[in-house]
């Protein structure tokens, strides 16, 4: 039922920017809480919420890193993907542990689902509008903000969300003759978005092919080259030429971290983990239950490292850490393993030194470790380093817009923007808005992790917790007829 004289009131109007994964758990979960008057604008470019970059990949070898137990898309439901996989194909080879790994197709369409159920269940005085638009703009305006969409119209709500996913990787560093560099990517021998589908795909499958990067992106590069029969030799540079490691089902255990007492150095974080590990080995535990048990502390072992502590984490540990907690599906692993022992695929660690257009292809120059410049001729370079976080130098108008008026500024390490643990966008005078949040990969500074499902999932709760609770009674000092008028022709419903 609507609550007592709601029907006077303008209903509260929640603006959120992007309909991935995080815009639409957002959404979904608004749904569920919100107990007054409420329209949910979703805005999202391609009209079709749920997907997003992550989960639209059309290739049924990309499967999800993490087991299909661990994807709910509620936090206070751990079995509802489950479930749901059951519900699908009552011969799901998911057993009872959850242990398996899913398409991200699949996974793509039960966040589909999830939103459209939760928008089926809704009361009737919460609505969601989706709007096949682009944000290009944003102001604050009395109690609220004004969004300008690609189409022309503004866009008033009391409150904006910024869920923008990942962005492309920026092109290389390279420290020989950088104009020549500039030539390889302003040529189509460059591919500088990894998941840029149709570019993979063109890749002739004789061609030799540089992958920058041997982290979970150059294992989805891979696997796309081979399935479209890519016959040349692929070779990924990183600077540590590590490799993810492989999933292991595993049993509960115990962390070691004593709440009460958060490490206050990396060293001390790396010397307990290591430990704890071989204990957990000498206990009959594989490791990675010990570097599992330490997830849900990740959030307060960041907020207790000093700066120059999380520098030196970035500078040292990262790459370590990353191979170790971000890992692979076993059927993905035996796949790149395969390709490896065929001579087709090669790892190594160095630094890309030099790259210039040579004919119908691109000569590329490797700094080995050690000093040696391995130089070799290749058809196509593609950048699969990871997402850029440094929104100083993202070209996304939207982005551009926040900085330039000062509504958002990058955090101190460049890991996104800089953000409360709530997620409202701290301005450039070191203010935080009480309008204007971001979640999702954007807002990670404050928490270091924000980019797997089960983090992602656990914010937009509590954001959705938070939002739903702003008054109603704060309007904008603006006629209402004129708030239901430029809420009416937003851009083009999807």
């Amino acid at each position: 039922m609507m609550p007592f004289g709601s029907s006077l009131r303008p209903p509260h109007r929640i603006a959120i920017v992007g309909a991935g994964f995080t815009g639409s758990m957002l959404a979904a979960h608004l749904l569920r809480r919100c107990e007054q008057p409420t329209t949910i604008h979703l805005i999202e470019r391609s009209g079709a919420p749920g997907p997003g970059l992550a989960y639209s990949t059309p290739n049924g070898a990309h499967v999800l890193n993490v087991r299909a137990y661990n994807m709910s898309a509620y936090p206070d439901d751990p079995r509802h993907f489950l479930r749901w996989l059951w519900a699908r194909n009552s011969d799901s080879p998911v057993p009872p542990s959850g242990h398996a790994f899913v398409s991200r197709a699949v996974y793509g369409a039960y966040i589909r689902d999830v939103l459209a159920q939760a928008q089926a269940a809704a009361p009737p005085h919460v609505a969601v509008r989706t709007l096949r638009a682009e944000a290009v703009d944003v102001v604050e305006e009395g109690d609220g903000v004004r969004l300008r969409l690609d189409g022309g119209p503004m866009l008033p709500a009391d409150r904006a969300v910024l869920c923008l996913g990942n962005f492309p990787p920026p092109p290389p560093r390279v420290a020989a003759d950088p104009q020549a560099a500039a030539a390889v990517f302003a040529s189509s021998r460059y591919i500088g978005d990894p998941w840029d589908h149709a570019a993979v795909a063109a890749v002739p499958p004789d061609e030799a092919v540089l992958v920058l990067g041997t982290g979970l992106t150059m294992v989805d590069v891979v696997l796309s080259l081979l399935d479209q029969g890519h016959r040349g030799a692929i070779l990924a540079v990183s600077r540590r030429g590590l490799l993810p490691t492989v999933h292991e089902e595993t049993r509960p255990y115990k962390s070691f971290l004593c709440p009460q007492v958060m490490p206050r150095t990396v060293l001390d974080v790396l010397i307990a983990l290591k430990a704890d590990a071989r204990r957990a080995q000498a206990a009959g535990f594989d490791w990675r239950a010990a570097f599992d048990a330490l997830r849900p502390h990740h959030h307060r072992i960041w907020e207790h490292l000093p700066e120059e502590e999380r520098r030196r984490f970035l500078r040292h540990a990262r790459p370590f850490w990353e191979v170790h907690r971000h890992r692979l599906a076993p059927e993905v692993a035996a796949r790149i393993a395969a390709a490896r022992a065929s001579g087709q695929l090669s790892v190594r660690a160095g630094r890309l030194h030099g790259l210039s257009p040579d004919g119908d292809g691109v000569a590329a120059a490797i700094a080995e470790r050690g000093g040696a410049i391995d130089a070799r001729r290749v058809g196509r370079v593609i950048n699969a380093t990871g997402s850029e976080c440094d929104y100083a130098r993202i070209r996304h108008p939207l982005v551009q817009a926040l900085l330039r008026r000062g509504l958002a500024r990058p955090d101190p390490l460049r890991l996104g923007l800089d953000v409360t643990a709530d997620g409202a966008l701290i301005g450039a005078s070191g203010r935080p808005s009480d309008r204007l949040f971001a979640l999702g990969p954007a807002s990670r500074a404050p928490f270091w992790e924000m980019t797997a499902v089960p983090e992602l999932r656990t914010q937009c709760a509590g954001a959705a917790e938070h939002l739903a609770a702003f008054p109603a009674e704060r309007v904008h000092g603006m006629p209402w007829a004129r708030r239901d008028d430029a809420a009416g022709h937003p851009g083009r419903e999807a």
